[in-house]
């Protein structure tokens, strides 16, 4: 028997090492046991390993690459040695391996990671508050594993969650992991669980175990959006848009936020500097103008949906600085689905249009807010309508007896959008 030792129980780094290495000697998947350390292990995954180099003995289909990270992260018992199994059924030239057995319970077992994964995602709520979001919650720890850097990206303000064998903290920017079981006792309240977590856990980026595990992304397709049944799922599928090239240098997706049950949508460009940081809608410095600007038309931001055109920030990098740049038509096109699905999902009365951007992507066709602004109007979904500036432009403005003028405008446009309900 050939045994293998890995490291962790998401060692995908190390599952393909050993994959590449043992086919290569065409060493049967019966006379292979794959030793992934159990959750709680006393036994120290080893800082440095020496793993076999041996070049890839196949090309892989693409669905089989995608399958591979969705069933480590299962946590199924023998999902190591399933997959060496189909990539046996590969090598041996097999053409209709996808007709297998092995293939469709393997499909079915992604599947279900996959949904799972969506699950996981909707119990971080958005970071409308900084306050530290504790999670106890049952899932594999391979599972979660997969899901850490979806899961900063959701939710920019400190989280923390723990499943059995598994502790993820997320606090000051930064992702700490524990491994050990934990005591009863320190499991008793919240506060007792934060203080067990932020005295024993080691950060993310010191440990070789962390550097072994494959996230499990989930890109959505425009035909994945569509059919999202809720605005809380919307949200976790957002984490790995890729409909557009502004998702490689931007930090997050920036999804909607508010009230479900909002009357009111308030749609703006995209995020800024800020918003990408924060991972929530206007809360720059056009978005606190925005609040302020709400507030005086009488209205409250938490009561309404706030959203964007385009999710994803577009800018370019002068030294330290993020200089915004205007979202171009390929970016406002490939972002549509969301800002569909979002109206779909939502049961408002009144849209709100800040700025061309926003209003050109909803109406489809350009628009001069000089001379559409300041009236309502009916929306093929028949919502009503509104156009009227985006909240920065006030703020470009040099004349301050002007800026003033167009402050007073913004709110009265804002009040004949509360009225309008």
């Amino acid at each position: 028997m050939e045994h293998v030792e890995l490291i962790t129980e998401s060692d995908f780094i190390g599952w393909r090492a050993w994959a590449r290495s043992l086919l290569h000697q065409y060493i049967a998947s019966e006379s292979i046991y794959w030793d992934d350390i159990p959750t709680g292990s006393e036994k120290a995954p080893a800082l440095t390993r020496k793993l076999p180099e041996s070049p890839s003995p196949l090309r892989l289909p693409r669905p089989v690459q995608d399958l591979i990270p969705a069933v480590i992260a299962s946590g199924h018992p023998e999902r190591f040695s399933l997959l060496y199994r189909l990539l046996e059924h590969i090598r041996g030239g097999c053409p209709s391996f996808t007709d297998t057995t092995l293939w469709k319970d393997l499909v079915a077992l992604a599947h279900e990671t996959r949904r799972a994964a969506i699950a996981l995602r909707q119990i971080l709520p958005p970071s409308c508050s900084d306050n530290i979001k504790i999670c106890r919650i049952h899932v594999s720890p391979s599972l979660l594993d997969s899901q850490a850097p979806a899961l900063i990206s959701l939710r920019a303000a400190p989280w923390l969650i723990h499943t059995e064998g598994r502790l993820l903290l997320y606090e000051n920017g930064q992702l700490f992991f524990s491994t050990a079981a934990i005591e009863a006792e320190c499991l008793a309240d919240d506060a007792q669980l934060l203080t067990h977590a932020r005295s024993t856990a080691q950060p993310v980026y010191k440990s070789a175990y962390w550097k072994a595990i494959f996230p499990l992304t989930i890109t959505p397709t425009p035909s994945f959006i569509e059919k999202a049944p809720s605005l809380e799922t919307l949200r976790a599928y957002s984490v790995d848009c890729a409909l557009c090239p502004l998702c490689r240098p931007a930090l997050r997706t920036v999804f909607g936020e508010g009230n479900p049950d909002a009357k009111i949508l308030f749609v703006g460009e995209q995020p800024g500097d800020q918003e990408d940081r924060r991972g929530r809608p206007f809360v720059g410095p056009a978005g606190q103008l925005f609040d302020r600007a709400l507030q005086e038309a009488g209205g409250e931001r938490s009561r309404y949906w706030i959203s964007n055109a385009v999710k994803h920030f577009n800018f370019i990098q002068r030294g330290d600085r993020r200089i915004h740049q205007k979202p171009e038509s390929q970016h406002i096109q490939a972002c549509s689905p969301w800002i569909t699905a979002e109206r779909r999902l939502l049961h408002h009365h009144v849209t709100v249009m800040l700025g061309v951007t926003g209003a050109s992507a909803l109406l489809g066709r350009p628009v001069k807010v000089t001379r559409e602004r300041s009236r309502l109007f009916t929306l093929p979904d028949g919502t009503t309508g509104l156009v009227t500036v985006h909240p920065s432009s006030l703020l470009r403005q040099p004349d301050e007896q002007k800026r003033q003028g167009d402050y007073i405008k913004f709110v009265n446009d804002l009040r004949l959008a509360l009225s309008a309900l």
